[in-house]
């Protein structure tokens, strides 16, 4: 069943940090219970939570959290100080009115009758790594008591908890709230990260054959320290699922063997991606192949992948025939 949140994000860019605000359950229901329960706010225990559901805190998974805001018509009730926690939880509700335990606290705040936002500023931040989060407001100084309503969203499938103490009973009573009150978070994102410009330099290949063994081995050689991705188009047309590359390849199958490769360098782009052609048969080699082909043209390349007008120094030489296939080659010049 799908569940509805109302949701507003609002990014704003500091010097080389990202502070933000995340707004939930931004709707027009009102509650006397949760954050807090106005009426008991002359008694010590008082206390309400609230989980919010991950999938509408999305924006500040691997944030410090750094303050939380809850909205009012007017604060009635005065003098009572509140303490802010918070927890991570698998729960999503509060079964048999059971709290959630291990809030770490936060901040503490005495709110001015009539006003009309409860603003909690962390005294140390809180990060988020993701998951339900759960909200506590909890009285550590009574006040005078009175009826407060807050903004928030009638939620069916996530509820708010509170509990007070009455003067009728030696325990507290606990309830349960179809409601989650309307928030927002303030939290620092850390820095953005750059989007890379620079391509890595493309992988190179080394390709041989053994006196002796009918087979074809092609090594591919990173140009800088990367991570190379390869691929294999077989003599069948078939091509393998793109792999890390790890070892020297071999093939022993009579046929016209490709190999494609790119590599992929912290903090660029990946390289423009290579190719090597072999062919592997137990009378014929590739040179005596190649030699039997016509040439449509050559181009060269060094070995960081940039193409040239002739070989100079190492230089991979691309070989391009007429019938569609292609070699390449390292060579010393």
């Amino acid at each position: 069943m799908k569940k509805f949140f109302t949701l507003i994000a609002v990014a704003m860019m500091a010097f080389a940090a990202q502070a933000a605000t995340l707004t939930v359950c931004d709707a027009e229901a009102t509650s006397t219970n949760v954050p807090i329960y106005g009426l008991y706010v002359d008694t010590d225990g008082t206390m309400g939570q609230m989980i919010y559901p991950a999938e509408l805190l999305q924006d500040m998974v691997g944030a410090e959290i750094t303050g939380v805001t809850f909205y009012t018509p007017s604060i009635n009730f005065s003098g009572a100080t509140l303490e802010l926690g918070m927890a991570m939880t698998d729960k999503e509700d509060f079964e048999d009115y059971a709290a959630v335990e291990g809030a770490t606290a936060l901040c503490s705040l005495t709110p001015n009758k009539g006003d009309t936002q409860m603003s909690f500023v962390f005294d140390e931040p809180f990060v988020y790594e993701g998951g339900n989060l759960m909200v506590q407001v909890l009285v550590t100084t009574v006040g005078d008591w009175a009826t407060t309503y807050f903004y928030g969203e009638n939620t069916p499938y996530y509820y708010s908890y509170y509990q007070y103490q009455s003067s009728w009973s030696s325990t507290p009573s606990k309830w349960n709230t179809a409601f989650l009150p309307k928030a927002t978070f303030t939290y620092e994102a850390g820095e953005t990260p750059e989007e890379p410009t620079e391509l890595t330099a493309a992988p190179t290949f080394n390709g041989y054959t053994e006196d002796g063994i009918h087979a074809y081995f092609v090594e591919i050689i990173p140009t800088e320290p990367s991570t190379i991705y390869y691929r294999i188009i077989y003599p069948d047309g078939t091509e393998s699922e793109w792999a890390e590359y790890e070892d020297i390849l071999s093939f022993t199958g009579e046929g016209l063997y490709r190999v494609e490769a790119y590599a992929v360098a912290d903090g660029k782009l990946p390289s423009y991606q290579i190719a090597y052609e072999c062919y592997v048969s137990p009378i014929v080699g590739i040179d005596e192949v190649n030699a039997g082909k016509t040439v449509a043209g050559v181009r060269y390349f060094n070995m960081a992948g940039q193409e040239m007008q002739e070989a100079n120094g190492m230089t991979i030489v691309v070989t391009t025939y007429t019938d569609g296939t292609t070699s390449a080659v390292k060579v010393m010049k």
